[in-house]
């Protein structure tokens, strides 16, 4: 199982003091002495505020609609900002894929272990910077397959054979890059937002879920902005009323890389929904274990 937090419904970590109670929320905990997160939020009945990257400053808050704030939001990933985005469905941190320091940024925001990876945040028709698939070696299954997974499903993560050069060697773990992707119709502003930091010399985004470790995926725009409004300076916003509660949850995830497709977690993408696509796109039959994890 590819270890990437991006896709974990709730990361548990030890969450006692001292004496072996359980802390509070935020108790006993320092916070990061600068805020790497650029964070625009829009929550009703609450006015936007923004202060300098210091810890306990407060966010920004734009919709992640407003084409100003997917500007603003690629201005500051492409200084080296981690910043809050919606994902279909949950709340997301990302920042620049090609940023050494990218998953490590992610865990002092969230408060988990620095060994925790982030996952690739790449659009299906850059994915070819970052995989090995039509090279050498060849997989049994051509790029364009793996593409039309990802515009056919809901959310979804793939394992892949990573790119050598290509692939950031930061987001890689044994030979492959787990990507995560989400199309939304008619429009995408997930994919505007990289178009935007595309433009200005960087190619895809790195990510994981938007919670403090040991704590559940967050799907309220008001939650986001109370846990992550001191920890980061630009959060965007979505409401989700488009998306069915079903679907309001962490992505499912495949993995690729072996002679079958092998089911790794089952999350916002049913497993036979999933099967269904992988045998249309002619990409194998699903393996699914007994104790496969689902959200």
């Amino acid at each position: 199982m590819h270890p990437c937090g991006f896709l974990q419904a709730e990361e548990r970590g030890d969450d006692r003091g001292p004496n072996g109670r359980r802390r509070k929320p935020g108790h006993g905990r320092s916070r990061p002495r600068s805020v790497w997160v650029l964070v625009a939020a829009l929550v009703p009945g609450r006015l936007p505020l923004y202060r300098s990257s210091v810890a306990g400053a407060g966010a920004k808050v734009a919709q992640v609609t407003e084409p100003a704030a997917r500007v603003q939001a690629a201005e500051a990933l492409a200084a080296g900002e981690i910043v809050v985005l919606p994902f279909n469905g949950i709340f997301v941190l990302v920042g620049d894929a090609d940023d050494p320091a990218v998953s490590e940024k992610i865990a002092i925001i969230k408060h988990r272990p620095l060994s925790k990876g982030a996952a690739l945040v790449c659009p299906p028709e850059f994915l070819g910077e970052h995989v090995a698939v039509d090279g050498s070696p060849r997989t049994r299954f051509t790029l364009r397959q793996v593409q039309a997974l990802y515009q056919a499903v809901h959310a979804i993560g793939v394992i892949l054979r990573a790119a050598r050069p290509g692939a950031p060697q930061h987001l890689v773990q044994a030979g492959t890059v787990l990507n995560v992707w989400t199309e939304q119709r008619p429009a995408s502003p997930l994919r505007d937002l990289v178009l935007e930091l595309r433009r200005r010399g960087h190619r895809a985004l790195a990510g994981t879920s938007a919670n403090l470790s040991g704590r559940p995926t967050i799907t309220d725009p008001a939650e986001v902005a109370s846990v992550f409004g001191g920890r980061v300076p630009l959060i965007l916003l979505d409401t989700f009323e488009a998306v069915p509660p079903r679907r309001r949850r962490s992505a499912s995830m495949v993995d690729l890389t072996g002679p079958a497709p092998r089911l790794v977690r089952e999350g916002s993408v049913a497993a036979a929904e999933l099967r269904a696509e992988l045998n249309r796109l002619e990409l194998g039959e699903l393996a699914v274990s007994p104790g496969v994890p689902r959200v």
